[in-house]
């Protein structure tokens, strides 16, 4: 039957047209250092790309490219939390701004809740504490400035928005030109920089964004022939039987919350043992142990209390934060008469802890006092000597001492009995630090043969492994006499290490489980094809 005739529709009736859309646009700022830290890929005319997004409310010259008013929601980045106050006592309100494809954080001097409209320029940055977009790069535009150099600071001054000049460019480059500066240094003189680029990106053009893979490792401990793995933001624990062979990996669910955002460091801490593990996250403690049959039994331990780091003696947890806790599998936890410990390590007897001689909100910034203390496993207290460190503070733990590094280049190792030995300072800057077994170990950037250290922790630059097989370098050192017994490129510059009974060295990263052998190769786990899913 057909309705197309004369009589099948009113003939006063006019047809409209679909109203056409105005296509997602979204101009952003991406930094020089953005690219070259490793932040973002480098974008190109055509490529997706994905980025972390910062607001910055600002009004320069309406006819700067950079600049735009946006429409969006907003709410506080985290619940009743208390302004930012800068060097000159101006409040900040950190704000996540939720657009139409879009999330930006931004920083406000006046607060900002629900529907607002704000203007100012979006600025690609790192992952943590930023929002996203995802987008096809229409438009790529090199900015660039002439800047002078000012002797008295030894620094180039920043480029004024009006001197900044933007040109067409098929895609960013990898690498910025940077002057280097006059010599003599003289004031005035005036050079071209490379600043960044500026994109836009199509948000209705992207293509889809890959899935997550059902566990990104977050944690690891070894102990009783088991690896575990937590996820980084979800309640989920990994049982990684006979891993160095059949490596038969199980899941299990826990009774936590889900992390809204992938942080660094992760959600909570794993410490294993003979018999299970003990999962430290937020203001719970989880006891995991192995039945008979293989079952995982979890017993849930509400501190009340938010912990920050945690150690195991054996099967004897010792947990520290607002508090100090030992916690054994079958008593309730015992309260220790210690306000706090900022780190801690095992012993074969029991802890060694640092803890503030002065409350840390209430001491200088540097150096600060901090006292070293024993703890025995019954909870009894034992203080050692008193000593300054100036912070980033590096502690890590091998066997029965505590090593600690700190900025002003103090380097001693602390015994069970509280005693203290000078040992050498770290041969390079560790992005991160601690230790597994009887090791040291850290993360550092790639040598390029400049400075005091230069191609360590390498002979020569034909041994620096390449750089797309690791943008940093894990280094495992021997704690005796710093000798380097492995190094290897790795894509995460702060991973979780731990060794297990042969020796072993595993190690997590954002993506994979990995086991670090001898010659300094990083070789996969693949748990995903080993995960059992009866």
């Amino acid at each position: 039957m057909s309705f197309d005739n004369e009589h099948s529709r009113p003939q006063d009736l006019k047809t409209s047209s679909v109203v056409p859309t105005r296509r997602r646009l979204l101009t952003v700022v991406v930094a020089d250092w953005v690219i070259e830290d490793g932040s973002i890929v480098p974008p190109k005319v055509g490529d997706t790309v994905s980025v972390a997004l910062q607001f910055h409310r600002y009004t320069p010259d309406p006819a700067d490219p950079r600049t735009c008013t946006v429409r969006a929601w907003a709410q506080p980045l985290e619940a009743d939390t208390a302004p930012i106050v800068d060097s000159d006592g101006r409040w900040w309100w950190t704000i996540m701004l939720r657009g139409d494809g879009w999330s930006a954080v931004c920083r406000t001097p006046r607060p900002l809740i629900e529907h607002v409209e704000v203007t100012g320029m979006f600025f690609a940055h790192t992952e943590l504490g930023s929002g996203t977009a995802r987008g096809l790069v229409r438009r790529v535009q090199l900015m660039t400035g002439k800047t002078t150099f000012d002797p008295s600071t030894r620094s180039w001054a920043a480029v004024a928005d009006e001197d900044i000049r933007f040109t067409d460019i098929e895609a960013s480059p990898r690498w910025f030109d940077r002057p280097d500066p006059p010599d003599p240094a003289h004031a005035g003189h005036r050079v071209e920089r490379q600043l960044g680029v500026l994109i836009e990106l199509d948000l209705d053009a992207a293509e889809p964004a890959p899935l997550r893979p059902r566990v990104r490792p977050g944690v690891i401990s070894s102990g009783g022939g088991v690896l575990w793995v937590l996820d980084r933001q979800l309640p989920v624990l990994l049982q990684i039987d006979d891993p160095a062979g059949a490596a038969a990996v199980t899941e299990h669910l826990l009774p936590l919350s889900i992390a809204a955002t992938a942080g660094s460091p992760p959600r909570g801490r794993v410490v294993a043992d003979a018999s299970g593990c003990w999962v430290v996250a937020e203001q719970t403690v989880l006891r995991c142990t192995l039945d008979a049959a293989g079952a995982l039994e979890v017993r849930r331990v509400d501190l009340g209390h938010r912990m920050a780091a945690a150690t195991a003696c054996g099967s004897v947890l010792l947990t520290a934060g607002e508090g100090v806790f030992v916690l054994r599998s079958d008593i309730e936890p015992l309260r220790v008469e210690l306000p706090t410990a900022r780190w801690v390590a095992a012993t074969s007897e029991g802890f060694v802890a640092v803890v503030p001689a002065v409350p840390e909100d209430c001491a200088a910034p540097f150096p600060r006092i901090y006292r070293m203390v024993r703890i025995d496993l019954d909870g009894t207290v034992t203080d050692g000597p008193q000593m300054p460190l100036s912070f980033p503070v590096r502690v890590g733990s091998t066997g029965d001492r505590m090593a600690i590094y700190d900025r002003r280049g103090v380097a001693v190792s602390i015994g069970a009995d509280l005693t203290s030995t000078p040992v050498p300072a770290l041969p390079g800057r560790p992005l991160t630090f601690g230790g597994a077994g009887g090791y040291l170990w850290m993360t550092t950037r790639r040598p390029d043969g400049t400075g005091k250290t230069g191609w360590w922790p390498f002979d020569s630059s034909d041994e620096v492994p390449a750089r797309e097989h690791g943008r940093w370098l894990l280094v495992l050192l021997d704690p005796a006499t710093y000798r380097v017994v492995a190094a290897a490129a790795i894509d995460d510059p702060e991973p979780a290490v731990t060794i297990d009974a042969q020796t072993r060295v595993w190690v997590a990263t954002k993506k994979d489980v990995l086991l670090l052998d001898p010659a300094g190769t990083l070789v996969e786990l693949d748990v995903a094809a080993r995960l059992r899913t009866e």
